[in-house]
């Protein structure tokens, strides 16, 4: 496998995962919750965050190396 078809798999996986990630965040509720319960769900969205982020800029150098438009 070259190079080029490694960084294609990758991207294809990354655009899989960034897919699931997104689905699995779903919506805030407005429902009334206790401090524990809301700063897990603070910290879990942060979490989620960085994992996005982090694939989204590893999907970004993959096409710029690949002359993808981002």
């Amino acid at each position: 496998m070259s190079d080029d078809e490694r960084k294609r798999t990758r991207l294809r996986d990354i655009e899989e995962t960034l897919e699931t990630l997104r689905g699995e965040l779903g919506d805030r509720t407005d429902e009334p919750r206790d401090y524990g319960d809301a700063g897990q769900d603070l910290v879990a969205r942060e979490e989620h965050a960085a994992q996005v982020e982090a694939l989204e800029n590893e999907r970004r150098k993959l096409r710029e190396e690949l002359g993808e438009p981002i």
